[in-house]
């Protein structure tokens, strides 16, 4: 009975998802669709899979979706992206993966947070509360915002989002973080490690950590940092007899093999070692959004430390020592610029710097709430706190709700596109390639079509700049790239650029109009 009432109360705490994507799916134009992708990203996770379905290499591996060809080696592998394309097999629809995929791992997600929370504070009076506040608890980062963009005028800070980076889409909470598909899978793992480490189930824990460590590079190397950190911690300082002499080094292999096939192995390939370097980018977690968005969770964790305990007795817990050193790595991981190479630090953020920060602020909330509760005065000022406490997450999932698209985008199409679409999926093969100046089409076909795009995502199309400096020379002076020769070309031109109409259209003796809409021209040609 209780196990059932746990599992009721994770699909409780998912209802916001299910407003923000209820929302999604409904609040836009009638002439638009939704694709099922509520970010940019997100089709790149399904175009990975559908390497699988296209590629004639029948490798358990796959390669970027975002080569002009198939001649490239398979050297990929991540768990979720074999599960998405098992769905692809079975029919589903490309767009209709990613929506239920991650409300199931949020609410796995969510029940893991229960599990923990109860491991760590049986009994406790304030229970949901302290869980819903786990969940979709934030920081001031949205008030900031507001009183930022009274300060300086609207003409300046367009958004009470400013300070939240990614306008909150990094996700710098944990509730945030799931929403970014992928992340609330991560996540799911990541909680996983830690509830098996809580729970003293050490095959668990090295199982799970293989597995996202296979699953995603920037989330791997921060969990098997944490968790070697801790055992190395707990095995030579403080001697725990409880860990298995075998879980140190099993954990250190994986960590090993984690670094070898990331910044190693992946960079003898030319294809991923462009993409690496596109991808190597100072985006930076800040300090105005750092102080906003952990002064609520990093007081509390501070009060709980040194307040109502001496730091020596509250350190001396084995579990207290776990989410220091989780809130340690992760922190530094997050602003690893400092001291290397910036590999977009912001990606270790999503939230986990925050869910350690909670976790150690516990007693601390506990303490507040019981001394707010005292008198209705006091209750009032604790509703007060309480709802400051969630302000991030309700004013930006409010928003994101009350906007109405009305344009395409990678997350809707129009009747027009969808009608490419189909035409396109018709007339392509793998050995196809689509080139065009407006990104979007490109970029979808790699979901709805087996053909490669020339240039797509900004980031993982190896080679970009050369790429886009081949395109910028063909519509200048008709230069073709040699790798255009003896291709079975598709040219998706957008009637806005009329440079590039007129210069595709020089190509009347081997093209063929395949359809022709109020926005778009889609030319079939060969280069010999």
């Amino acid at each position: 009975m209780i196990k059932t009432r746990n599992w009721l109360f994770a699909l409780l705490l998912t209802t916001p998802m299910l407003v923000f994507f209820l929302g999604y799916l409904f609040n836009h134009t009638k002439e638009l669709k939704p694709t099922g992708f509520i970010q940019y990203d997100n089709i790149s996770y399904v175009a990975y899979a559908k390497q699988y379905l296209d590629s004639e290499k029948g490798s358990i591996f796959f390669s970027n979706p975002f080569n002009d060809n198939d001649n490239y080696q398979p050297i990929y592998f991540q768990t979720q992206t074999l599960l998405f394309a098992g769905f692809l097999k079975m029919g589903i629809i490309p767009g209709w993966i990613l929506i239920p995929f991650t409300l199931i791992c949020s609410l796995i997600c969510f029940r893991l947070l229960i599990a923990i929370y109860d491991h760590l504070f049986p009994s406790s009076k304030f229970r949901t509360i302290s869980i819903w506040l786990f969940a979709w608890g934030g920081g001031l980062l949205t008030v900031s915002g507001f009183f930022t963009q009274l300060i300086y005028g609207s003409s300046i800070v367009n958004s009470i989002f400013i300070l939240d980076p990614g306008s909150g889409w990094w996700g710098l909470n944990f509730g945030r973080s799931l929403f970014f598909s992928c992340e609330a899978y991560y996540h799911m793992l990541f909680l996983s490690v830690i509830y098996c480490l809580l729970k003293q189930s050490w095959a668990g824990v090295l199982a799970l950590s293989a597995i996202l460590s296979l699953s995603h590079p920037f989330t791997g190397i921060e969990l098997l940092g944490i968790t070697s950190a801790w055992l190395l911690t707990e095995k030579i300082i403080f001697k725990n007899k409880h860990i298995p002499d075998w879980l140190l080094p099993g954990e250190l292999l994986i960590l090993l093999f984690h670094l070898y096939y990331y910044l190693y192995h992946l960079n003898q390939f030319d294809d991923h070692r462009s993409v690496s370097e596109q991808y190597s980018l100072n985006w930076r977690l800040r300090y105005f959004s750092i102080i906003p968005a952990y002064c609520i969770t990093g007081l509390l964790a501070l009060i709980s430390a040194f307040k109502l305990n001496k730091p020596g007795i509250f350190f001396s817990q084995s579990q207290n020592r776990l989410f220091l050193l989780w809130f340690l790595i992760a922190f530094s991981l997050a602003n690893h610029e400092i001291f290397m190479k910036p590999m977009q630090p912001l990606h270790f953020t999503r939230g986990y710097i925050w869910t350690s920060l909670f976790v150690l602020g516990v007693p601390a909330l506990h303490y507040f709430l019981i001394k707010l509760t005292a008198s209705f005065i006091k209750r009032i000022i604790a509703t007060s706190f309480l709802l400051l406490f969630l302000s991030d997450n309700l004013i930006w999932i409010f928003d994101q709700v009350k906007s109405k698209a009305d344009v395409p985008s990678t997350s809707y199409i129009n009747s027009e596109q969808k009608k490419i679409f189909d035409l396109l999926n018709k007339h392509t093969t793998n050995k196809t390639l689509i080139i065009g100046t407006d990104e979007l089409v490109p970029y979808l076909s790699t979901i709805y079509t087996k053909a490669y795009p020339w240039f797509s995502h900004i980031f993982t199309t190896p080679f970009a700049e050369q790429k886009k400096a081949a395109l910028s020379r063909f519509i200048e002076s008709g230069e073709t790239d040699p790798s255009w020769e003896k291709r079975e070309l598709i040219f998706v031109i957008d009637k806005k650029n009329d440079r590039f109409k007129k210069r595709v259209e020089t190509l009347s003796n081997t093209s063929t109009v395949l359809i022709e809409s109020s926005s778009y021209k889609i030319i079939q040609a060969s280069i010999k």
